[in-house]
């Protein structure tokens, strides 16, 4: 039952979410099993992610046709994550990459496991070819993951790659940055969906595009989780 300062509309996106990173093979096999060849997995496919995202905000932005729901994503979206010197989030990634003994080639021109591709075409096809709050939904769900009732994903993930890798806190600096900005970036679109998403057909197709995105997560998951698994055992 949703609490009184959450919407049922709200309850539903983060029960969504919350499903989701339940079912998360890696969620459970990073909790203990982590290996240096399954974190550097993680790194080349979100290189990937982390780019394609950009583009979809940017979908996003072209059909939405209100400018404080633009304004909102430019800013806190697409400013944010790519224009401030060296502090963009794939400039993060590289050099939490580097740290595992990834060179910056390897990050830059890593190739896309077949699940990532198809996860890509998936938000791509949520963000440009479907209404903005559809698209909106279908990012806004992927920040929730670090929300902490969603799953608290990036914190989980920073304090496991520290205790299992060696890494420092300044090495997983993109963990702990998602685990802050993304609460901050997902709270805000889920306020601007309540407020401008009015009818129940809205609100419903909202929910169906996040369900969606939160499919195409999985899909992306279970790739670099049974690559790591491949990888790890080809080491050994």
């Amino acid at each position: 039952m949703a609490s009184q300062s959450q919407s049922e509309f709200a309850a539903a996106i983060d029960k969504i979410v919350a499903d989701c990173d339940d079912r998360l093979q890696w969620v459970r096999y990073s909790k203990n099993q982590l290996t240096q060849e399954a974190a550097r997995v993680l790194i080349e496919q979100w290189s990937s992610f982390t780019r394609h995202s950009r583009q979809c905000w940017a979908h996003v932005v072209g059909n939405c046709p209100i400018i404080e729901v633009r304004k909102f994503i430019v800013t806190e979206n697409l400013y944010e994550e790519e224009a401030q010197e060296g502090h963009s989030h794939f400039e993060i990634l590289a050099r939490m990459g580097l740290a595992l003994g990834l060179t910056r080639d390897d990050i830059v021109n890593a190739k896309p496991l077949p699940t990532t591709i198809v996860a890509m075409h998936a938000w791509e096809a949520l963000t440009k070819n479907r209404t903005w709050y559809e698209g909106l939904a279908a990012k806004s769900v992927l920040e929730r993951t670090n929300n902490p009732s969603c799953g608290n994903f990036s914190h989980h993930q920073a304090e496991h790659w520290m205790r299992q890798l060696g890494l420092t806190k300044e090495d997983t600096e993109f963990w702990w940055m998602h685990d802050s900005v993304d609460q901050i970036h997902g709270d805000g679109s889920l306020k601007l969906l309540e407020k401008y998403l009015t009818s129940d057909a809205e609100k419903k197709a909202a929910l169906r595009a996040a369900e969606e995105s939160m499919m195409a997560w999985q899909v992306y998951f279970d790739g670099f989780y049974y690559e790591g698994l491949r990888r790890t055992a080809a080491k050994n």
